[in-house]
């Protein structure tokens, strides 16, 4: 009920002894008030345990965590380099001291590879540096003087070779003696050091064997009698001899299995013969043709027309030939002509790897 705008709970209870009715009337505020105590008194201890849960629950988190940090600042060590810096030990076998022991693990699996990589780096630097040398001394053997006979004006004569690794098995020669040239070119199965310390062995008993026997077949015979013997890797050389009288411009030459030069635009005639290498009584057959003043002779490596660019297409023997008419019809000298055809090899492939030796010789008689 309301009094002058207040709100009383009124309660009544008849007492039956005397006939009276006990009407009690209480504020609304005094009835209000019991529960607004009681609510402050909950919300205090509420509060008060909040505090004293969250206290304990930080606190056990960071006795939890702490040895996580440890770990952390021990790991970051490692990762700078440091993997000799000692881990934390915990006295508790829990999750986290596995996890210690899954980076002790870590570390001296580091420790190993590093050392490992040490060894392997030192390696390969000194296997770089013997094969540097050993690419110096190939190409100390080959003549790479150019013009290689400036006294003489009945010749032009220029040669690349550009091996695919840091050493190869192509080769080419050539010298002077009694009025003749004596040159060869050749190519090595195979690629690096097998077939580079072939190239060596071939061009040795071309140079030593040519200086006295001067038909082309009966230098190919020794050599191949000679390359033969003991040749257990099976490995072969094809070869291309020839003898030029710088006098007459007669040409005596004899093919072991290598490409057919190039005279002028026109392939050369070339008998079958087996490389050098794979029958040591193998018979060999020369020809000979006359070359007249201002012919020119290209011989080339199968590194040349097998160039592959991106696309796996072959430089082949088309490209060749279109260059080698193009300087012909200009008169190029062996010089030009062969930078001229590496500058089409290069456009051609690219960036592509070099996957063979490169390897050419052009010999122009002027006389």
């Amino acid at each position: 009920m309301k009094v002058n705008d207040i709100t009383y709970f009124v309660t009544s209870k008849r007492i039956t002894s005397t006939g009276w009715t006990l009407v009690v009337g209480q504020h609304i505020h005094f009835v209000l008030l019991s529960g607004y105590f009681l609510g402050i008194i909950i919300l205090f201890f509420m509060t008060v345990g909040g505090i004293v849960i969250f206290f304990f629950m930080s606190r056990s988190i960071r006795r939890a965590t702490e040895p996580l940090g440890f770990l952390s600042e021990s790991a970051q060590e490692v990762a700078k380099g440091n993997f000799d810096t000692e881990l934390p030990t915990f006295k508790h076998n829990d999750e986290i001291a596995q996890l210690r022991d899954s980076f002790d693990v870590m570390q001296q699996s580091l420790k190993r590879y590093v050392e490992e990589l040490k060894e392997t780096t030192t390696a390969k630097a000194t296997i770089e540096s013997e094969l540097n040398v050993a690419h110096s001394i190939q190409m100390s053997m080959l003549p790479k003087t150019f013009p290689a006979f400036p006294d003489r004006k009945d010749i032009e004569l220029y040669a690349s070779l550009t091996p695919a690794k840091a050493v190869g098995g192509d080769l080419y020669d050539f010298f002077i003696h009694d009025e003749k040239l004596f040159f060869c070119i050749g190519d090595v199965s195979g690629k690096g050091v097998p077939a580079s310390l072939v190239m060596a062995v071939s061009r040795t008993l071309f140079r030593n064997i040519a200086m006295h026997v001067a038909k082309p077949s009966h230098i190919a015979e020794t050599m191949n009698a000679n390359i033969s013997k003991g040749n257990e890797e099976s490995m072969f050389v094809t070869f291309f001899v020839g003898v030029l009288d710088l006098q007459t411009g007669h040409l005596c030459y004899c093919n072991a299995g290598h490409n057919a030069p190039l005279v002028q635009c026109s392939m050369l005639d070339c008998e079958s013969n087996l490389p050098i290498g794979v029958m040591p009584d193998w018979h060999f057959t020369e020809q000979e043709i006359v070359m007249a003043p201002g012919t020119t002779i290209f011989l080339y490596t199968d590194g040349l027309t097998e160039a592959e660019n991106a696309s796996q297409e072959q430089f082949g023997e088309k490209r060749m030939t279109d260059v080698i008419t193009t300087q012909m019809a200009v008169s190029a000298s062996p010089q030009t002509l062969i930078e001229t055809m590496t500058d089409a090899v290069h456009q051609f492939v690219g960036e592509t790897e070099q996957s063979d030796d490169l390897t050419m010789l052009v010999i122009k008689y002027v006389k």
